[in-house]
């Protein structure tokens, strides 16, 4: 942590939720998405700490958890109780972070959501952003927001488990009004998309929760990487299913 940081000085952000207009299970796939951002956010306000802790308040969810960023591989809390699935989100972060070989200051975070949870709209990953944003200033890192985001779904990936594509950080951290964001997740181009201002976007809450972690979604994205590997006996070129043309598939459909 910088040593000019004043420990007595708050600061806070703002990261919204998201849908996908197009692209479901694209971009794990390198396809091209057009998610946007939406009015629903995460808030966090957040302090520098001294020591080698993150100290976490889920306002909605009336838990406190502090974890050590030394132990973060064990994924416990400071009474070595598993963490609970709340902090494991900040805790990738701060993992990923590390891994990236950046010196992930302590802090002390309240957080409060209208993004509801399981109901598709990414209040995972507007957590994720909302804590590497933290992180980022807390350190004085400077860092770049692709790299933020690549951070953010190793973290997902690797240490929630939930081997997402980039789609859902990016949207939460480059979000612009009025705007859908068409994103090619092979290259990482992007560029916005102006919505008609005559167009609402609804999002009709189905009262059916979803958890990513417990859903198939792990098992659909084992299943397309099976299917690469089956192609690849007569494509070897391919890296994903985005490189397969319509005619190569139906051509090959059998060895599926």
């Amino acid at each position: 942590m910088p040593s000019s940081l004043d420990l007595s000085r708050s600061y806070s952000v703002i990261a919204p939720g998201r849908v996908n207009l197009l692209g479901e299970h694209v971009d794990y796939n390198d396809g091209p998405v057009l998610p946007v951002a939406i009015d629903l956010t995460m808030t966090m306000t957040f302090s520098a700490l001294a020591e080698d802790l993150v100290e976490l308040q889920a306002v909605d969810l009336e838990e406190n958890t502090s974890f050590r960023l030394a132990d973060l591989a064990a994924k416990v809390d400071l009474n070595d109780k598993p963490l609970s699935h709340t902090a494991l989100y900040p805790a990738s972060v701060a993992w990923a972070c590390q891994q990236a070989g950046l010196s992930v200051p302590g802090l002390r975070a309240s957080y409060t959501s209208d993004i509801p949870i399981g109901a598709g709209l990414s209040s995972s990953a507007a957590v994720e952003m909302a804590f590497i944003l933290a992180f980022n200033i807390l350190g004085s890192w400077d860092a770049d927001r692709m790299d933020m985001v690549k951070w953010a779904q190793k973290g997902e990936n690797e240490y929630v488990g939930v081997n997402s594509g980039i789609m859902d950080q990016f949207a939460c951290l480059f979000g612009i009004k009025d705007h859908a964001l068409y994103l090619d997740t092979y290259t990482l181009e992007w560029e916005p998309v102006p919505l008609p201002q005559d167009v609402a976007i609804i999002v009709a809450d189905s009262h059916v929760p979803r958890e990513l972690a417990d859903s198939a979604y792990n098992n659909r994205q084992a299943a397309c990487q099976q299917a690469v590997r089956e192609l690849k006996t007569f494509l070897p070129e391919i890296r994903s299913l985005r490189d397969v043309s319509p005619v190569q598939l139906e051509q090959y459909a059998d060895a599926l």
